[in-house]
């Protein structure tokens, strides 16, 4: 199968074309091919514009496409403008309009749980839900969903949603890049305290990106339409990770509480069944898994990101 795949030099993408390329033939729309690292790959990278012309040169004969280009959340407190998310809208409303006119119905985009935001309610958070975003990463997300959704509905596409948890891995370019996890890293390669605010109750909606990568080779393979939700389907604790990265990485600096400190999380995670039940997709990597691997990763890369 000849797969398109926006942003796959990202941090998701990656990973699907590192650990997938045997089995797709992966074609990737890029804005400057200068910034490719070098690696074998079987991938082909063509120069796009992103324009709706362009990506129906790029993509003409795929057979389904995974959209993951986006503009993500800033890895610092810097705040969010909705312009800065603009382009996520116009990068879906392209990718679904040039699929369309080149007959590709068979469409994977990749969306968020900020698209739900805190407000609900209830602690389940099911695809149904009444979307209430939070920032505007979120209302960039829920704008791709409603395209998908129209053309589903006008045009008889197969658009998935997939709102996603969130994802921890290591950036294959740049290392650990999201901060929290950065910090869980660094105490764990050099054997310091781990520091946990609160008492670390405050919690994380998790998924491991090689599970995503999962769950998007799993839907190519679906006649299906609509949203899902990827995730692990339970919210981990903050002292549960920091106890599980000493464990794996036998840090004897251990845990230092900051009892002062807010605790930070959720206590919200996605429901899974939709996903089990019509894509067949079920998470693989627990969190001791994904601590495990996550090591692997770090030791074949030699690397630690920056917060």
């Amino acid at each position: 199968m000849r797969v398109g795949v926006t942003g796959g030099t990202g941090f998701i993408g990656q990973y699907l074309i590192r650990d997938c390329g045997s089995d797709y033939e992966f074609v990737v729309p890029i804005r400057n091919k200068s910034r490719i690292k070098q690696r074998e790959t079987s991938a082909r990278f063509i120069e796009s514009d992103y324009t709706v012309d362009s990506l129906k040169r790029v993509l003409q004969d795929c057979d389904a496409v995974i959209h993951l280009a986006s503009k993500g959340m800033p890895k610092n407190r810097a705040p969010l403008k909705m312009e800065d998310y603009l382009p996520n809208i116009m990068a879906g409303a392209n990718v679904f309009e040039a699929c369309r006119e080149i007959g590709i119905t068979n469409v994977i985009s990749t969306s968020s749980r900020a698209v739900l935001g805190e407000q609900i309610q209830t602690d389940l958070l099911m695809e149904n839900e009444a979307p209430r975003p939070g920032d505007e990463y979120g209302v960039s997300k829920l704008c791709c969903e409603t395209l998908a959704g129209f053309y589903n509905d006008r045009y008889g596409m197969k658009i998935k949603s997939y709102r996603i948890g969130e994802v921890c891995g290591l950036d294959l370019n740049r290392g650990m890049r999201n901060p929290f996890w950065a910090v869980l890293l660094d105490a764990s390669v050099n054997g310091r305290p781990i520091p946990v605010y609160g008492q670390g109750s405050g919690g994380r909606d998790l998924i491991y990106v090689k599970d995503v990568v999962r769950a998007l080779t799993a839907g190519l393979d679906k006649d299906v339409r609509g949203i899902y939700n990827i995730g692990l389907g339970r919210v981990t604790t903050n002292l549960e990770i920091a106890e599980t990265f000493c464990k794996v990485f036998e840090n004897e600096g251990g845990i230092e509480l900051h009892p002062e400190k807010e605790e930070w999380g959720t206590t919200k995670c996605l429901s899974i069944e939709k996903s089990k039940q019509e894509l067949g997709f079920e998470a693989g990597y627990d969190l001791l898994r994904i601590v495990e691997d996550l090591k692997g990763e770090y030791e074949n890369l030699g690397i630690i990101g920056e917060g």
